[in-house]
């Protein structure tokens, strides 16, 4: 399972960084290096200082601070004599709680970050309890996304850069990108009454513009990143990895469907006693403005 091995390579990693390797026991003689932990044990976690028991501390044998306080590594002291994590100690204390009492568990909007340290950490059953939260689980799609289609990616960057433009050139606070996936042509004809200039809404296509070759061309003059063919379910999850995308990168962004709109074709109608009526062909090809904030 991909955590599990991402989970284990973590632990494997910070044991590394955090500790260095005893000599083993020779001949069943005790080495005098080996480190005697009491059972209340200070901690300096990147200079936020907790106190915890070795017990709640060794009580998932396959966490980092189970390793870490075996025995068998030296652990680095602060100055204090507090033992040292070179880690962010923010939120090392919900880890803690959760070590004390498995029911206590980290508010809503502290989730994402405490199950990154239980990642790192190595403590699974909270990682496992997190992972069932929708903003986990929502965020592990997406990477999941980026990776299976990396395309997503390079189109955020093309249009983060797009982005930082539009903000350098204008002294507004807010920024708007339209964008279009490869679609087939669309279009809507409209009757508009020459007498009341009242639009009647939809209308049939007149052979006329069946046999007019210029529309097919038509390009929407909207969109400024174009971003290829997708399935409509592909579009969905792309357009989530670019909210979740910028989110990190610090925007507040709306994505809001459209239409392109531009008028394709015209022609104009006499209807006896009536007066001049027109038929104005539209193109309808979806668009998306990601409007930044």
């Amino acid at each position: 399972m991909q955590t599990s091995t991402r989970t284990a390579s973590t632990l494997q990693q910070t044991e590394q960084v955090l500790t260095m390797p005893l000599q083993r026991y020779r001949n069943g003689a005790h080495n005098a290096d080996t480190p005697q932990f009491h059972f209340i044990v200070p901690l300096n976690v990147g200079g936020h200082h907790y106190t915890s028991t070795l017990p709640v501390l060794r009580k998932h044998e396959e966490s980092m601070l189970a390793a870490m306080f075996s025995g068998r590594h030296i652990v680095v002291k602060d100055k204090d004599d507090r033992y040292f994590i070179e880690r962010d100690g923010t939120n090392f204390g919900h880890i803690l709680n959760f070590l004390r009492d498995s029911s206590r568990l980290p508010p809503l909007d502290k989730v994402k970050d405490v199950y990154q340290e239980a990642l790192y950490y190595g403590i699974k059953p909270l990682a496992d309890i997190l992972r069932r939260y929708r903003p986990i689980r929502e965020e592990e799609e997406v990477a999941r996304w980026a990776e299976q289609c990396p395309a997503a990616q390079d189109k955020a960057d093309e249009i983060a850069d797009l982005v930082l433009k539009k903000f350098a050139d204008t002294l507004s606070r807010t920024s708007r990108v339209v964008l279009q996936f490869d679609q087939e042509p669309c279009w809507e004809s409209v009757h508009l009454e020459g007498s009341t200039g009242v639009s009647t809404g939809s209308y049939y296509k007149p052979h006329d513009f069946q046999q007019d070759e210029s529309h097919k061309d038509h390009k929407c003059p909207l969109p400024e990143v174009s971003m290829g063919e997708m399935s409509e379910k592909e579009r969905g999850k792309t357009l989530s990895f670019f909210d979740h995308y910028f989110e990190k990168l610090g925007y507040k962004v709306e994505i809001l469907p459209g239409e392109c709109r531009e008028a394709v074709w015209s022609q104009k109608i006499t209807w006896p006693g009536d007066g001049l009526d027109s038929i104005t062909i539209y193109c309808t090809k979806q668009i998306y403005t990601l409007t930044f904030a």
